[in-house]
Order: C-alpha cells, then sequence, then structure tokens
C-alpha cells in the first residue's frame, strides 16, 4: 500500500528509521540485497518486501540524515520492518490541485517512483546507440555530436562508455553492489581490457561515484524541496549509482541504475546540463528521425514526413504519415521529458503535460483541419478510412492518456471527416508495436474500436513471442559484449 491513510505515519517517519543505521554498515547490506535481486521482472514477495525502489529511497536517506552515531545492526529482519514503513509512509497530494489532477499527480508519483525500475535496460541502451550513434550519420546537428557526448562522459566515446558501464553493472550484480579498481589488475580481467581500455572503465567509474557529502549537496541543488513530495523527491543515486564510503571502493546501494546512466533519459539531462536547450533541440531531431526508421519497419506501411504548407510553406503539419491498407496514423513526435519535481507530482507537473501533450493534440488538431479542407499539399494522404492521432514520447508519460481524458482532449474533432482518436505511446510502446509488422493495422483497429469513451492504449499491446525488433537487435549486437571474468 503506497499511502497511509494514518497522519502518524508520514514520510518522515520512514527517513527517520534510516536514521537509526550508520551509513557505512546500511549501504553495504542495501547494495547486496539490490544486486540479489538482478533484472526483472521481479517476484510480488520482492516488490512487496523490498522494493528496489524502496531500497534507493533508503540510501538516501540514510546518505542526507543519518550518521555514523547509531548502533542498530542493518539484518534482513531490519531491513523488512524498515520497508514496511517504507510500504504505508505518504503523504495526501496537495489540495490545491482540482480534483480531477489530484489522480493525476498521484498516479505520476507512484508511476515515475516504480516503474523505471521494472523496465528491461535493453530497449533503452539500444536507443542510446540507434539514436545517437546510428542517428547523427544520418541527421545534421551542431551540439548534439561524437565530440560533445565524449565531453559529457568525460572524455569516453558513448560506445566504450556504454560498455564499460555494462561491465561495471555486471561486476556490481556478481559482488554484492561492489565495483573494486583492483580487479582492473587482475591477470584473468585482461581479456575484458582488450574489449574496452582500462582508462574507460575508470573514467566511467569515476564519473558514476559520489561521496556522501558531495551527495547532499546535490540532493541539495536538485531537491523539490516540499514536504508533500519528499518520498518521490530527487535521488542522486540516478545520476552517480556508485557511492564512496571513504573506503576507495564504491558501493551501489540501486545496482539497475548503473547501466540507466547512459541510456537517452540520463544523457538528456547531462546535455542540457552541458549545453543548455539546443542539446534537447538537437536530441528532438534525432528522437523525430529515430522513430520514422521504426515508423518503416511496418512492411505494409507507406511512410511520408511532415508536410510544409502556408504562406511561403511556413507551417508545419505532424512529423509523421503513416498510411495503410485501412488506416491512417498521425504521428506527433515529443522528446520533452518530465523535470524530477513534475515527476513528484509537484504543481508544475501540469504544466509540463500541457506543454508536451497539450501542444501535441494542437498540432495533430491542425493536421486534422488541413486533411478535412482538402489542402492540395496533403494531397497524398488518403481521408477514406479511420484516423488515428498518435502521440510518441522519448519516455513514458505514464498518466498522459488521464490528462487527456481529464481535459477532455482525447478526440480530435474531424469537422467534414469522423473524429479523429488520440493515443499516447512511448518509445519503447512504438518498438514493440512495430514488431507486430503486417498486424499493426488489425492491432490499431481493435483498440479505437473497443475504447468506448476512454483514450486509444497501446500499453498491453507488447510484441508477438519471438519477435525482435530489428533496429534495437543491430544495436545491441554491434557491441562486443564483455563478462566479467569469474573470482572478481
Amino acid at each position: 500500500m503506497p499511502y497511509s491513510s494514518d497522519p502518524s505515519v508520514p514520510y518522515a517517519t520512514f527517513a527517520q528509521a534510516c536514521r537509526a543505521f550508520k551509513p557505512t554498515e546500511l549501504m553495504p547490506v542495501l547494495a547486496r540485497i539490490s544486486a540479489a535481486q538482478g533484472e526483472p521482472p521481479y517476484a510480488e514477495a520482492i516488490k512487496q518486501k523490498l522494493a528496489p525502489w524502496g531500497l534507493a529511497a533508503a540510501a538516501r536517506d540514510s546518505l542526507l540524515y543519518g550518521n555514523e552515531f547509531r548502533d542498530k545492526r542493518a539484518d534482513m529482519r531490519a531491513l523488512e520492518r524498515l520497508m514496511r514503513t517504507f510500504n504505508i509512509s505518504g503523504v495526501p497530494p496537495e489540495s490545491s490541485l482540482p480534483r480531477p489532477d489530484l489522480l493525476i499527480a498521484l498516479m505520476t508519483r507512484l508511476t515515475y517512483e516504480q516503474f523505471p525500475y521494472q523496465e528491461s535496460m535493453y530497449e533503452e541502451v539500444s536507443r542510446s546507440h540507434a539514436m545517437l550513434i546510428d542517428g547523427l550519420e544520418q541527421v545534421a546537428t551542431e551540439i548534439v555530436t561524437p565530440a560533445s557526448i565524449a565531453e559529457m562522459l568525460g572524455g569516453i566515446p558513448l560506445r566504450e562508455a556504454v560498455g564499460a558501464t555494462f561491465l561495471l553493472q555486471v561486476g556490481a550484480f556478481q559482488n554484492g553492489g561492489v565495483y573494486d579498481p583492483s580487479w582492473l589488475d587482475l591477470e584473468h580481467f585482461k581479456p575484458v581490457l582488450d574489449l574496452y581500455p582500462r582508462a574507460s572503465i575508470e573514467a566511467m567509474a569515476a564519473r558514476l561515484t559520489i561521496t556522501p557529502s558531495d551527495f547532499r549537496d546535490a540532493f541539495r541543488a536538485h531537491s523539490v524541496g516540499t514536504s508533500e513530495t519528499a518520498r518521490f523527491d530527487y535521488n542522486p543515486l540516478v545520476a552517480t549509482p556508485f557511492v564512496d564510503m571513504g573506503d576507495g571502493v564504491p558501493i551501489a546501494p540501486a545496482a539497475r541504475l548503473i547501466l540507466r546512466s547512459v541510456t537517452p533519459g540520463s544523457l538528456y539531462y547531462a546535455g542540457i546540463a552541458n549545453y543548455g536547450p539546443d542539446f534537447a533541440r538537437e536530441l528532438g531531431y534525432l528522437f523525430e528521425h529515430y522513430v520514422g526508421r521504426q515508423l518503416k519497419l511496418i512492411a505494409t506501411a507507406e511512410v511520408h514526413p511532415e508536410i510544409f504548407y502556408g504562406k511561403g510553406d511556413g507551417r508545419q503539419s505532424v512529423d509523421w504519415f503513416v498510411v495503410l491498407p485501412g488506416l491512417v496514423v498521425l504521428v506527433e513526435v515529443k522528446s520533452r521529458r518530465l523535470t524530477a519535481a513534475a515527476q513528484a507530482g509537484d504543481e508544475g507537473l501540469l504544466d509540463v503535460l500541457s506543454n508536451t501533450l497539450g501542444k501535441a493534440r494542437k498540432q495533430l488538431g491542425r493536421t486534422v483541419e488541413q486533411l478535412a479542407e482538402a489542402n492540395p499539399a496533403f494531397a497524398h494522404i488518403p481521408t477514406d478510412r479511420p484516423m488515428l492521432a498518435l502521440v510518441v514520447t522519448s519516455e513514458p508519460f505514464y498518466t498522459g492518456a488521464a490528462y487527456l481524458m481529464n481535459h477532455d482532449v482525447a478526440v480530435i474533432p474531424g469537422v467534414s471527416l469522423p473524429d479523429v482518436p488520440i493515443a499516447v505511446a512511448s518509445a519503447r510502446e512504438l518498438e514493440w508495436l512495430v514488431t507486430h509488422d503486417a498486424g499493426v493495422e488489425g492491432i490499431l483497429l481493435e483498440l479505437i474500436a473497443t475504447r468506448g469513451d476512454g483514450v486509444v492504449s497501446l500499453g498491453k499491446v507488447g510484441k508477438p513471442e519471438g519477435a525482435e525488433n530489428p533496429i534495437l537487435t543491430k544495436a545491441w549486437e554491434s557491441y562486443p559484449w564483455p563478462s566479467p571474468p569469474a573470482g572478481i
């Protein structure tokens, strides 16, 4: 149960409970448990008793508020009691929000707290390569370049950084959440160093390691800063998953966050910090191109790019048109991501949703209007079949459908055409959808037909058994993935 109706168990109770342990004793225990959990999907017993997101919260609050003048033993029984406190702690969402948006704020908090820990890293890491290595060969950019990405990564090219980070995560999984720099001196480690230079591994380990003092500074710099959002507040482990507690052997109390540091989401924030909004703008171009590549995997589809129209061709349509034998999909691509504050469900969440999904809906609406008016620039896009408006986001907008419904913008009036329903899909959901190939049209038509008054949702479509996305497969298989030697 994520929230308690008992005001005597606010989140501060859990934070206080974390202070009962010495951080130097609690961190290794959290790291061992986290590493032992491995990759998702997790058993229900893990999610209920020792949820990975709960362990990450315990590590954060211990590093923020704990000290070495405590004596509670950090054994498994104590950890399970601590996690029970976490599970029932919380506060109601802000009452100042309109009631329909209370549920959006609440669900945004819970989904962003839990879902990222339960998603496969395969898609995320493969997408980094496909979008930022393959894509840069085909999209002209000035700010996002191989050199600028390497600069963000401490001078390490993205390909080497991904491989080194993979090694760090697998090594941590196999060694109780620890990275011991002395591994690199072992004789049987030489084959790994033949794949990825020692300097790259050391540079990535240094980039991903933080001291407790710097951890507190990082939290203060990014914290939402309200008691209402304390449970869901920023966790510096997302950017720096290893913590050096003073002995020079970094510990990862949330081991799954290691590889996440080289995914598009993490690189997005690092790029903005280094190069400002121009980095985000160009990353948007790369993501738009990537979405087009995915759409073109549908063998039965004609995929058309955006259309320039109006006086001097000064207006633009949606980003992509997917013409199927019995359906047209209008695709608008959005690369903006939720800030830490928005993920915590603060009052700025609705502004982000409005500026992302609301703007996408307006762009889709203008395109539908041009089709309804038979604008000659759109003559190659048929209007004799059903249409679906699809917003593809670079990260999951878990509550996107709820926002569209609550704000009564889940359907675009077709004017002289039938009304056009809207769906919101993440990059991952699109990557899975296209693996259905010729079956995509039937799936989407069925979802439209059965939606009732709701929003078309691709969340449960998944992949056919045994099917893989060829773009992701090619990206993943382009790496000589290192296997840490036995005994490290």
